[in-house]
């Protein structure tokens, strides 16, 4: 018991006593630029550059926009050859699939047209038969009823 008192008495403690912070303040956020003799005392503390190192960040600075600017054109133009590319790609099937589907329907006319010329060569004209098929079926139903008639007759 004097275990879970003693730790929820140290995390009110923890909790309601304030902790301050000590940081140095930033006087000036513009910066200073003060040129340096040989062994001559700095105004403030900092970081002493020469000449060289101080153009060498100016260039930095000036010529990082236009790096991060082809950096950007690079990758648009990168991003642009690929999507030519797949609609390039798209648009060789799309050639593909109607030359092939052009190629189908130019076989499938050529075997209408071929089919028609072999109805017309060879007609299935039947009324001949259907003719004599009839005059035949005509003669036996009247015999048929004559015999019917003489029987009944009898």
């Amino acid at each position: 018991m004097k275990e879970k008192f003693l730790s929820v008495l140290l995390a009110f403690v923890v909790v309601l006593t304030p902790i301050a912070a000590h940081a140095q303040e930033i006087e000036n956020l513009e910066g200073q630029v003060i040129p340096l003799e040989k062994n001559a005392k700095a105004p403030f503390t900092g970081i002493l550059l020469d000449t060289v190192a101080a153009s060498k960040i100016a260039i930095d600075k000036k010529y990082s926009l236009l790096e991060s600017g082809l950096k950007l054109d690079f990758e648009l133009k990168k991003q642009a050859a690929e999507y030519q590319l797949r609609l390039d790609t798209l648009q060789v099937t799309h050639d593909t699939f109607k030359l092939k589907s052009d190629s189908i329907i130019n076989i499938r006319d050529e075997e209408i047209l071929r089919l028609q010329e072999l109805v017309k060569e060879n007609p299935n004209d039947y009324t001949h038969w259907w003719f004599a098929g009839g005059l035949a079926a005509g003669i036996l139903v009247s015999i048929g009823i004559f015999f019917a008639a003489v029987e009944v007759a009898k």
